[in-house]
């Protein structure tokens, strides 16, 4: 069969199919539109696989695909599947879009908003940004030791934990790319034993103490200074103060959980840090003060789930919220704290009001300790005990509560939100 040569291809107008040799045509349609066709045999069947139209793909352009095919099929491969395959390889998936597969999947593990904000941050541009953009089968030990190396000492718990968000990444992109792109990963790159070998040595744990806390003694002076700036995390931070609970459970209460007219809380389980061991809600004695704010509050109300909503929307306000806004008021001029722990120094958090209560609570009252214990949401005695007890000393509670509002100086509640 005589070959083409570039001048006739461009001339031929003539529908037909034209021959080059070797199985590779020219296909002109009626049109006048022409496209080069590779025909050949695989395990007894005849096949046509296209190659393209001219002029993009010119006659020698041509030939040299039609060769590669060829090759293939000479070595037991069908032409036509080895392309589709390197077609699916060059849409192959992202670090950014196998994380984005990964990180819903491990925030609907956890009803922690610290643990779901953490998924999504430190796989995100702060931390994993060199990484983000590159095919996920192409990234090396040597490229994730560049994202780990900075933070390794210095910071030794967040390593710790983007060591092992990383590493969840690669273990679900190894199925991902196993299973729709037929590419195997030999390994992991973010394995231990690889980063032991470039010099990485287990971080110290980080050993946190107790947090740090207000003096009791100053917490008048304190709740005096948080209602002159009554934000949405001001108001949560009161309540915080006057109800001596866990941080999680004042950011994600809602409104369904308040009886006002019993003075009553009931915090779910789910919103309570022990709720694995725990089979009832905790019940929480409000003081007078604190019905009347939350009163006033409800008012006011812009969500009709949640007593602090987010400003993003019907959600709970974010889990920084509260150390923000106690973080900005603590400031003072040339780099100052105003409130500080007195044993160590250290500003004060959130989490540290209750310490803050106990121990007023052990120094300044006659509460017996079981009453103190059960006002911080501690499950009192051992399992045999409570099995026997059938009182959490709500009342008992209640007058231990509002001596707490009194010793605070907490007589007259805020009436309004002022935005500052």
């Amino acid at each position: 069969m005589p070959k083409l040569r570039a001048r006739s291809v461009e001339t031929i107008k003539t529908e037909g199919r034209y021959g080059d040799g070797g199985g590779l045509y020219l296909v002109v349609s009626e049109s006048g539109a022409k496209k080069w066709v590779l025909r050949y045999q695989q395990a007894g069947r005849r096949r046509d696989m296209g190659l393209g139209s001219f002029p993009d793909v010119p006659l020698a352009a041509a030939r040299e695909k039609a060769s590669a095919a060829r090759c293939a099929a000479a070595a037991g491969q069908d032409p036509i599947a080895k392309r589709k395959a390197e077609a699916a390889r060059s849409r192959r998936p992202t670090f950014r879009e196998i994380a984005a597969e990964v990180i819903p999947l491990e925030q609907a593990k956890s009803k922690n908003a610290k643990v779901q904000y953490q998924w999504a941050f430190l796989l995100g541009e702060a931390y994993c940004g060199p990484l983000l953009d590159r095919m996920v089968d192409e990234i090396t030990t040597s490229d994730v030791e560049r994202v780990l190396r900075p933070v390794w000492h210095a910071k030794p718990e967040t390593a710790r934990k983007l060591h092992r968000r990383i590493r969840r990444v690669f273990e679900h992109a190894r199925v991902r790319l196993r299973d729709g792109f037929g590419i195997t990963m030999a390994e992991n790159p973010a394995r231990w034993d690889d980063l032991k070998a470039l010099g990485f040595s287990t971080p110290e744990k980080l050993s946190r103490g107790p947090q740090p806390s207000l003096d009791y003694a100053e917490a008048p002076a304190f709740l005096s200074a948080l209602r002159q700036r009554r934000t949405m995390a001001a108001q949560a931070l009161e309540l915080l103060l006057l109800t001596a609970v866990r941080t999680d459970a004042v950011r994600r209460a809602e409104w369904r959980e308040f009886d006002l007219g019993a003075a009553l809380w009931t915090i779910p389980v789910d919103h309570l840090k022990d709720k694995r061991t725990r089979a009832e809600p905790f019940r929480v004695p409000l003081a007078p003060v604190v019905v009347d704010m939350l009163r006033a509050m409800k008012e006011q109300r812009t969500s009709a789930t949640f007593v602090f909503p987010s400003p993003r929307g019907d959600q709970p306000l974010s889990n920084m919220a509260m150390l923000t806004h106690l973080k900005k008021m603590n400031m003072v001029g040339n780099g100052g704290v105003r409130w500080r722990d007195p044993r160590d120094g250290r500003p004060i958090v959130p989490h540290g009001f209750r310490a803050t209560f106990r121990t007023w609570a052990e120094d300044q009252t006659h509460f017996p300790r079981a009453v103190i214990e059960q006002a911080m949401g501690h499950q009192v005695g051992t399992e045999v005990e409570r099995a026997y007890r059938r009182t959490d000393v709500l009342e008992r509670r209640r007058e231990l509560m509002s001596e707490w509002a009194n010793a605070l100086g907490a007589n007259v509640a805020p009436h309004s939100l002022r935005q500052n």
